[in-house]
């Protein structure tokens, strides 16, 4: 059963547009990567109508894998598939996450909605789930994903 996440933050922006085109651009998507640890962000297709932007990135994990997790990751650094779609017409986007773990049987999958709190103010709700499809352990799993993510988001929510 899929584990819940909410997630929420407040941005100083003229629009929502202006908050999730950074999301695309290469500069700020590098300054996030360091605060969280990430490297080598390779773009593997991206697509823009003028109406929806779709992107994929390959990104590896710059920390050391916990030993439990170690014998089923090749290379000894934990490889994500990200993929972001920006649909303009509604300033919304959503975002998978897959960490080439375990046959994609994890997945990371959520939403960027945002709400006008005052002039220039915007706040940002990430929800979505968490899922783990592995007999046994997919709660322990799903649990310690939210973790690094509850680290990690402030941090990378600041760079914005």
């Amino acid at each position: 059963m899929p584990t819940e996440f909410c997630f929420e933050h407040t941005f100083a922006a003229a629009s929502p547009a202006v908050i999730i085109a950074s999301y695309f651009d290469a500069g700020h998507l590098a300054a996030q990567d360091a605060v969280a640890g990430l490297r080598d962000r390779v773009v593997v297709e991206s697509r823009d109508d003028g109406t929806v932007w779709t992107c994929s990135w390959r990104v590896t994990s710059g920390k050391a894998l916990p030993g439990v997790v170690r014998p089923f990751v090749t290379g000894g650094h934990l490889v994500y598939l990200e993929a972001m779609t920006w649909d303009r017409a509604t300033d919304t986007a959503s975002l998978t996450v897959t960490p080439q773990l375990l046959g994609g049987r994890v997945e990371f999958a959520g939403r960027y909605a945002f709400t006008p709190v005052g002039p220039g103010q915007f706040r940002r709700r990430y929800s979505g789930t968490v899922t783990a499809n592995v007999p046994l352990l997919s709660g322990k799993i799903e649990r310690g994903i939210l973790a690094e993510f509850e680290q990690t988001l402030p941090t990378m929510a600041a760079c914005t």
